[in-house]
């Protein structure tokens, strides 16, 4: 049977299998997916796998935040294999079979293993004053840094003390990551920002030593900058020979061109003009970056910010800014998350969601403002107060002190735990008047029965909810004209409450013959 190995970005993991009869398997930060990841930068409804006589295949919901397939972002349904990696936020899920021989058990994966040599990795140096020197990858996590305490340590001034991990996956490939080093770490030329998987023959950049990356079954090696040749060594020497009498004449001709050339003086002026060209462009950037965050134009912001990491990707004002346009979006993202969960009626969503709003940020500021807090709590205690009130009517009452304690566990002076509290106990002096005698159960149910309310003024505005409270305590005591009259007005005064209006309906329906005598 296939099966979904879950690795967070600690590299610790988890099994989830793939039952083909089970429908589609959801994936998600929402509550009720059958893969259910709880970091930020996955969306509540983020993918979904699911069985087809063609295959196995995945698709994006509603991934905000993106879905990768072994490295490149895909838009709708996409097949997936053995071996293919997911990329969901900082998780990577990767597809299994859980019969196969040589699967690493869940238990390794969470550990730091030692690699047997014939499958150790490693780095060939081919820049700097030791090129040639080589390191092996002799564990399934190895730090490289300057630091002696690192199991790849290179003594090089740009090179920081803890600069970059290397770690096999639940695939068995090595990934390389940057641990916020000074000088960045590049792969082929690029500057990576998350985990990189490697291949054999990759340049590997830290600070300023490059390193090739050599796969276990690679026997590439450094010989003068050249590969080793296995057979036709002559031939190796007859073409250096050949190389070397080429670049001595080329220079040769370059020396004599340069006497007969009147010589130009050097102009160090164009060169720092370049130089400031350059940074007033990388300063031009930040600042078009920053005005489009404050304009909450996150597109245009990451365009000018791209570009100014492109001139200078180290620069700490590149990163701050860089840092700043993920906190905004992040967090006006969670924003548009809690609005919509609102409206849904999801409203644990919309808690679990607030607390992604990052402090310090337009969206965290408009949060406050608006007091979408206390309208998330209001919504998840209105629910709760309905769920309360109809086990109630159901008789059951110990699931309606369950649920009335948990709105208690919100907000102790939730103003939704008044109206539980009284049917409950309504509801207990009804069940307690049951069991006397003939004049005492008579008396009882006189009493259980809900005296009229004293007139009240009539508000300024009609509280539809509060309506809706009152029909179901009506009903509880059996009073079902009352309740019938009551939802009438909570419907022409305009129902929100789907659950309200579910029974407003029901109800109005079943007693309009009876009540309408």
């Amino acid at each position: 049977m296939l099966r979904i190995l879950i690795e967070d970005s600690e590299g610790k993991s988890k099994l989830a299998p793939i039952n083909p009869d089970a429908g589609d398997i959801t994936i998600g930060r929402k509550e009720g997916n059958f893969i259910r990841l709880k970091e930020r930068n996955v969306s509540r409804n983020h993918a979904r796998i699911y069985q087809t006589p063609d295959g196995l295949f995945i698709e994006p919901v509603a991934a905000r935040y993106g879905l990768k397939l072994n490295s490149s972002k895909i838009e709708g349904p996409t097949p997936l294999a053995l071996g293919d990696e997911i990329r969901i936020g900082d998780y990577r899920l990767y597809i299994q079979d859980e019969n196969k021989p040589n699967l690493k058990k869940e238990e390794d994966l969470n550990s730091v293993q030692d690699i047997p040599p014939e499958q150790q990795p490693r780095f060939v140096v081919i820049s700097s004053n030791f090129a040639g020197r080589e390191y092996h990858v002799m564990k399934t996590k190895v730090t490289i840094g300057r630091n002696t305490s690192s199991e790849i340590c290179i003594e090089h001034q740009s090179v920081s003390g803890q600069h970059a991990e290397v770690r096999r996956n639940g695939r068995g490939d090595f990934e390389i990551r940057d641990l916020n080093s000074s000088n960045g770490t590049k792969v082929n030329g690029i500057p990576i920002n998350e985990p990189w998987r490697l291949s054999s023959g990759d340049a590997v950049t830290l600070g300023h030593v490059t390193m090739r990356f050599c796969g276990p079954n690679d026997f590439w090696s450094l010989n003068f900058g050249i590969n080793d040749e296995p057979k036709g060594g002559n031939k190796g020497i007859i073409a250096l020979i050949g190389i070397a009498i080429i670049v001595v004449l080329a220079l040769g001709f370059i020396y004599i061109g340069s006497i007969l050339k009147p010589q130009q003086p050097q102009q160090p002026v164009q060169t720092a003009n370049e130089d400031n060209d350059s940074k007033d462009k990388f300063n031009n950037y930040i600042n078009d970056c920053q005005n489009a965050i404050s304009k909450g134009d996150f597109d245009s912001a990451k365009t000018h910010c791209d570009l100014a990491r492109d001139i200078s990707p180290n620069d700490p004002k590149y990163l701050a800014v860089a840092e700043q346009l993920r906190k905004e979006k992040d967090s006006k993202d969670a924003l548009v998350e809690v609005l919509e969960s609102i409206s849904n009626g999801d409203c644990r969503d919309a808690i679990d969601s607030l607390e992604n709003i990052q402090k310090g940020t337009a969206a965290y500021i408009t949060m406050l403002e608006k007091d979408y807090k206390t309208k998330a709590l209001e919504c998840l205690e209105k629910k709760l107060r309905d769920n309360a009130l109809a086990a109630v009517e159901r008789g059951e009452i110990s699931e309606a002190e369950r649920i009335r304690d948990e709105i208690k566990s919100q907000r102790e002076n939730s103003p939704y735990l008044s109206p539980v509290d009284d049917a409950i106990r309504k509801a207990k002096s009804a069940a307690r008047g049951g069991g006397g005698g003939g004049s005492r159960k008579s008396a009882s149910a006189n009493d259980a029965a809900p005296a009229p309310a004293p007139a009240a003024p009539a508000p300024a505005a009609i509280d539809v909810n509060e309506l809706c409270s009152n029909a179901v305590r009506a009903k509880i005591g059996k009073d079902n004209c009352k309740a019938y009259e009551l939802y009438k007005k909570a419907k022409k005064a305009g129902i929100t409450d789907a659950t309200c209006k579910r029974n407003a309906d029901t109800h109005i329906a079943a007693f309009a013959a009876q009540c309408n005598k």
